[in-house]
């Protein structure tokens, strides 16, 4: 029950209480009253509290829309920053799995929003040596991605920015 409601109710209460020690008190004992004339501020009562829920029933409250903002967490960071330091000394193939295949998927996603062209269609187009550097149209940032990765340390680190930057900065 809201608050309003309980509030009407005791006020409501209290007045059938008072009401019926009143009449007791006018009425001799004696005489019994009636069950209508005791009955009847129950049913006001009652007609009272109906009209007051029923009203909250049929008026329903505004609940706003639920929007979902996606942040960007700090275990995302944490996480993709321990892949990049595990990158940095760990095998060829974990690096090319993991980190050039999540730039390469962000670069066709780029170029399949820019160009129009499916984004299946675009990724069988980059990894042609011919149509790829055609597509990027950015040769050293091709080069990056679809060519022989680097030693390990810190030059793949530098790699991996220059390719971000690289990505960031492209347009079609």
């Amino acid at each position: 029950m809201r608050r309003s409601t309980l509030k009407l109710l005791l006020l409501a209460s209290s007045v059938y209480v008072l009401f019926v020690v009143f009449l007791r008190s006018l009425v001799p004992e004696t005489l019994t009253p009636s069950i209508t004339l005791l009955a009847l501020p129950l049913i006001i009562l009652t007609l009272i509290l109906v009209s007051d829920l029923s009203y909250r029933a049929t008026a329903p409250s505004k609940t706003p829309a639920p929007t979902r903002l996606r942040r960007f967490q700090a275990r995302d960071v944490q996480y993709l920053s321990r892949q990049v330091e595990v990158a940095s000394s760990g095998s060829q193939a974990y690096f090319e799995s993991i980190l050039l295949s999540r730039l390469r998927d962000i670069l066709a996603e780029k170029v399949s929003l820019e160009t129009g062209v499916e984004k299946e269609n675009v990724k069988r187009e980059l990894v042609d040596v011919v149509k790829g550097p055609a597509l990027v149209g950015n040769e050293p940032l091709y080069r990056l991605l679809y060519s022989s990765t680097t030693p390990k340390g810190a030059t793949r680190v530098k790699m991996l920015r220059e390719a971000i930057d690289g990505i960031e900065a492209w347009k079609a």
